[in-house]
């Protein structure tokens, strides 16, 4: 493994950190401007270990990767997000949202210019490719939401984020039904998300819609994954350029409305300004400092006139004077360091078992709450049965009999021929032998009847050729039997899809799966650190419809029904807390708990009237029991060539990540001397 011990990494202007949030995953993205185009250096594509919870530490696991790869420092970052991020009444990203993005740019000491929503990437996109203004409807899908945006000549003239309920169909329909007769829709629509959309493709081209919506079936198109990102990456691009080259400048200390996270969106930032956030970002008396070091002009005439008649090397003793204050100005309030510190650590594994009641109420304390919620579902599946269908083959023969007696064959009686059967289609007597005289002497001749018989199985394979000879019955071929003297038409097979038991009892277990994923949203939307146990679920399922009956030839065959679900769930910080608790009291002496990288699995979970028995594994890091506090007072005023000698030394460290500034000569190569401006973070790699 390699250790970030003192890799000096440069923070180099026109630099940005992209970070591409979803529901369950993101793409970290480096970007750098150069010749006012802005370019992808690399980029990263990582999945939640634990949702939005730990979001701060997955992206800084991403971060530190990064650096590694590219030798830059990443801060200055745009959020690029789903557009059910963003609550559409205020047009701000929601609340819970908000607090993780504020929580994870403090925590990684990020610069947040901003937000841009992924749909106008895709109006980016298309526009540049065409050249002309969009009228499109966007569809843009999650794992759990559907937003959508329609275009017309250019302007959107509708937006609506709702729930996906899995059937695209329906959800665009009740949508649609909000503008139904307002306008016509535009005959263009353009999917995307993550993954492959050509089954919601086909869905959309195969329905039939109303004349109400669309004048002629529409066209669909999916954007690759690819595509957005370039868009995203060009939307940011083209503003920040155009922010560079604007000579309006943004009102100190007042926050627009359209201001988010420090970068205004559709607003112009001063040239000075931009250049200022680009070169000093943290430094408010650089450009006092600046000119006390180089000096202008008038500056020094004034000195001059001051200490008229004086030595020259008065003015030489003011000039160093007010270079030593800037400099102390500058160490007090701006000169800072955030130092990460990896120490030592031990790795703890163990299985616990945890018994608590349930209970309907939210206790300060860990404990299994239930609810019961009811949901109307439905669902579909391709169906899976098979039947043969098809027509018998029929013909003449005409039946035989060598007896001295007249013989009766009833309806149905079983003919035979090379393994395949026949039966009569009627009751057929047939006459006794007689003997003739033929060419002088007697010849025995059999009775004959003709008569129609039918193949007993479908298919063709009962089409014979003539001259075959049948059994009849057991009855002996020498006395009895029968030929057809042409040949036999009409059989016929295929074979076709119905709908079969196992198709239902699928749909039904289906549905209740789908239950618990729909009352587990909720659970989620209401409070996202809430977990579901979803093996205790019961879900019982009432007004059960399908539109297909049991054997009904069909491709597929859906179901609705109500399913009330009662539900047992948990709040997940407050079991790692529980959990952190038990795991403290057994870390030897000299180490510390991480509690921000303990994690867990359940094994088993039971129930036994009102107790739940949950037994789990529990897995965290102890870490060396260094307070930053100790770190600081090691580590301040020291040179940073210095600083790896000095945490191994004093604390054995493992290796540190460290971000100094301003980023100016001199003092970007020592840690500030005051205490209060340096901010220390101890870890385990």
């Amino acid at each position: 493994m390699k250790l970030p011990f003192f890799q000096k990494r440069k923070i180099e202007q026109g630099v940005f950190f992209g970070l591409f949030l979803k529901e369950s995953e993101a793409i970290a993205l480096v970007l750098k401007m150069h010749n006012s185009q802005l370019t992808l250096i690399d980029e990263e594509k990582f999945t939640y270990s634990n949702g939005w919870n730990n979001l701060a530490e997955d992206i800084d696991q991403v971060i530190l990767k990064l650096e590694q790869k590219v030798n830059i420092t990443i801060k200055d970052t745009i959020f690029f997000l789903y557009s059910n991020l963003i609550d559409e009444k205020t047009k701000e990203v929601k609340k819970e949202f908000f607090a993780k993005i504020k929580e994870l740019v403090k925590k990684l000491d990020l610069k947040a210019l901003g937000y841009i929503e992924c749909y106008e990437a895709v109006k980016y996109i298309l526009e540049k490719k065409e050249e002309i203004p969009l009228s499109t409807i966007l569809i843009e899908l999650d794992q759990a939401n559907l937003s959508l945006f329609i275009y017309k000549r250019g302007q959107i003239v509708f937006v609506r984020t709702i729930t996906f309920t899995g059937n695209l169909i329906d959800d665009l329909l009740t949508c649609f039904q909000e503008i139904k007769g307002k306008f016509v829709l535009p005959s263009r629509i353009v999917l995307y998300n993550s993954k492959d959309l050509e089954a919601e493709a086909t869905d959309i081209v195969t329905y039939r819609w109303s004349e109400d919506l669309f004048i002629q079936l529409p066209r669909v198109e999916v954007l690759k994954e690819y595509e957005i990102v370039q868009g995203l990456i060009g939307v940011f691009g083209e503003q920040f350029v155009k922010n560079l080259k604007s000579d309006k400048l943004m009102t100190g200390g007042t926050k627009s409305k359209d201001q988010v996270l420090g970068f205004v969106i559709g607003e112009d930032i001063g040239e000075e300004q931009a250049k200022d956030l680009q070169a000093h970002p943290t430094s408010p008396f650089f450009p006092y400092f600046q000119r006390v070091i180089h000096g202008t002009k008038s500056a020094f005439n004034k000195g001059r006139l001051f200490f008229k008649g004086q030595s020259h090397k008065w003015l030489l003793l003011v000039g160093v004077g007010l270079f030593f204050i800037a400099l102390l100005l500058n160490e007090l309030f701006v000169h800072t360091a955030s130092l990460t510190v990896y120490l030592p650590y031990t790795s703890i594994a163990k299985e616990t078992t945890i018994q608590t009641p349930i209970t309907n109420k939210n206790k300060d304390d860990f404990s299994i709450l239930t609810t019961t919620q009811s949901v109307n579902l439905s669902d579909s599946k391709s169906t899976t049965g098979k039947k043969e269908i098809g027509e018998k083959a029929k013909g003449i023969v005409t039946i035989h009999n060598f007896d001295d007696n007249e013989r009766n064959f009833p309806k149905g009686s079983l003919l035979q021929t090379s393994q395949l059967q026949f039966v009569l289609d009627q009751d057929t007597k047939v006459a006794s032998s007689s003997v003739v005289t033929l060419n002088g002497g007697l010849v025995k001749q059999p009775g004959k009847t003709k008569a129609a018989i039918t193949a007993e199985n479908i298919g063709p394979q009962g089409n014979i050729g003539a001259g075959k000879q049948f059994s009849i019955e057991d009855l002996p071929s020498s006395i009895y039997f029968a030929m057809n003297e042409e040949s036999f038409t009409g059989g016929t097979k295929s074979e076709i899809r119905t709908v079969s038991k196992q198709d239902l009892d699928q749909l039904k277990t289906s549905l209740a799966e789908k239950a618990k994923s729909e009352n587990l949203d909720r659970l989620e939307g209401q409070n996202n650190q809430m977990k579901l146990l979803s093996t205790l679920t019961d879900i019982k399922l009432s007004d059960l419809q399908y539109d297909r009956e049991l054997g009904e030839e069909a491709d597929k065959v859906g179901i609705r029904a109500k399913a009330d679900a009662i539900l047992f769930y948990y709040d997940d910080r407050k079991l790692l807390d529980h959990l952190g608790s038990l795991l403290s009291s057994q870390i030897k002496k000299g180490f510390v708990l991480e509690k921000n990288k303990l994690s867990y699995s359940l094994k088993k979970v039971e129930k036994k009237e009102e107790v739940i028995r949950i037994v789990l594994t529990v897995k965290g890091n102890a870490v060396t029991n260094v307070s930053p506090v100790q770190v600081i007072q090691v580590v301040k005023g020291t040179p940073v060539k210095n600083l790896e000698s000095k945490l191994k030394q004093e604390f054995k460290a493992e290796g540190f990540r460290l971000d100094v500034r301003p980023n100016i000569l001199l003092l970007n190569s020592w840690m500030p001397f005051f205490t209060k401006n340096i901010t220390v973070k101890t870890s385990s790699l």
